[in-house]
Parts: C-alpha cells; sequence; structure tokens
C-alpha cells in the first residue's frame, strides 16, 4: 500500500510594508519612477517659463534698411506702414515674430515700404512703462533693440515683467548688444517720467483713428486689424502702390 508523504510547508512570503504594497496596485517601482520623471520635467519647464525668466530668441531680426528712431525703412518708399501696439499683447509679439522679417526682408530693404511703430499702450500700467521704456532707448538711437529686448521678456499681462527695476536691466541686455549705449541716461529718462504725455497721446489718436486693439496698421491709410500673415501684407501694399497717382 503506498504511502502519501507529507509536504512540506512553503515558507510564508514576507510582509510588505503599506507604501510597497500601495505602489504594486499602481504598477509598480517601473510606474513609479515614470511619474517622478514626469513631474521633475513639469516641475522644469514652469521653473523655466515663468514671467520674465528667459529671453527668446525673436524677434524682428533683419533690420535691414534705414531705421531712424521708431522709422524703419527709406522716407521715399511709396508705402509707408503705421503699426499701433502694445509690448505686453501676445499678437503684436506674433505679428513680429511671423510676419516682420519678412515684411523687412522683402519691401523694407528693397525701399518700397517704411514702417513706423506707435505706442498704443492699454492693456495696462506695464504697458506703458515698455512705451516710455523704448522712446528713452529711441532717445539713443536704439528704439529697434529695446523693441526686440522687450518683446523677448513679454509674459502675462501686468505679471511684473515690465516695472521700472526690470526695464533698466533689458536696458543692460541693449547695451550689451549696441555699442555706446548709456543706461545711465537711460534710468534718469525712465525715472523722470517724461515719455509718458508722448505715450498716451499716440493711445489717444489711435483711438481717434478708430484703432480698438493690436496690432492693427495702416497701410497708406487703409486699415489692417490683427496679426495677419506677410501675404496679406503684400496684397495691401500692392493695392497702395497701385493706388498712387
Amino acid at each position: 500500500m503506498s504511502q502519501r508523504r507529507p509536504t512540506k510547508p512553503k515558507p510564508a512570503r514576507p510582509l510588505k510594508p503599506g507604501w510597497r504594497y500601495t505602489i504594486d496596485q499602481w504598477g509598480g517601482l517601473p510606474v513609479l519612477g515614470s511619474v517622478v520623471v514626469a513631474l521633475l520635467v513639469v516641475g522644469t519647464l514652469i521653473f523655466l517659463n515663468r514671467p520674465g525668466a528667459k529671453s527668446d530668441p525673436v524677434v524682428s531680426t533683419a533690420l535691414e534698411g534705414r531705421v531712424v528712431g521708431r522709422l524703419h525703412g527709406e522716407a521715399s518708399a511709396p508705402v509707408t506702414i503705421v503699426e499701433y501696439a502694445d509690448f505686453q499683447c501676445p499678437f503684436c509679439k506674433k505679428w513680429v515674430t511671423e510676419t516682420a522679417p519678412a515684411l523687412a526682408k522683402e519691401f523694407i530693404a528693397t525701399g518700397q515700404v517704411q514702417l513706423e511703430y506707435r505706442y498704443f499702450a492699454f492693456l495696462g500700467e506695464e504697458s506703458k512703462k515698455a512705451a516710455e521704456a523704448a522712446e528713452c532707448a529711441a532717445d539713443q538711437g536704439r528704439f529697434w533693440e529695446m523693441h526686440d529686448v522687450l518683446y523677448s521678456h513679454q509674459a502675462a499681462e501686468n505679471s511684473g515683467v515690465y516695472t521700472p527695476a526690470n526695464l533698466k536691466k533689458y536696458a543692460a541686455e541693449v547695451a550689451s548688444k549696441a555699442n555706446g549705449f548709456d543706461t545711465g541716461k537711460f534710468a534718469t529718462c525712465l525715472d523722470g517720467g517724461s515719455k509718458r504725455a508722448l505715450v498716451d497721446q499716440m493711445a489717444a489718436q489711435a483711438a481717434q483713428l478708430g484703432v480698438s486693439s493690436t496690432p492693427s496698421f495702416l497701410v497708406n491709410g487703409k486699415p489692417i486689424v490683427g496679426a495677419q500673415p506677410i501675404e496679406v501684407f503684400r496684397t495691401a501694399i500692392a493695392a497702395a502702390k497701385a493706388a498712387k497717382p
């Protein structure tokens, strides 16, 4: 008669700590590692994109043609484009980044267009201070350099990016790119507030012309509203040239 040998009892599995049991329920350590990496990436992106944290490599880049103050291009150009903009306006930056380089290369550098920048600082106090800073830079012939630096630091509206203290830091960036730019003279101009009247006057003129948003443009007096692509400006410029006597 055969005998049934007693089986040896299996060794008991060690008990897991509660935290390890919870992790296993969610997929184990590999899943936890992926979550930690994702959180680190998100945290890094938030830090790098905080207001004023970086200077984007924008903006109008190709300043081809004659530059005087807030004017870009030859005075004899058959077509004049007046741009009304606010340094806090994201669509203004979109236009400057995506359309302005093509406009400069195709029409300003070839003597067909002169572009004039005018302030329509309507989004708050920081819009006005940024415009004042640009005008103070214009006194030293560096409007367009300050224009690019201001747009490169653009962040949420009235978030502290265009405070006087930060604007003076941005002036140092201009000085690093433009020999002879006097940051002390710039600071005196900005602190003195002498440019506020001009900034307010331009906003009032824009309103009288029916401008209610930024960016807005007048192409030989004909309006274009919004961050339109270069094709829209090609058509408007051709029409303006054809209409000249």
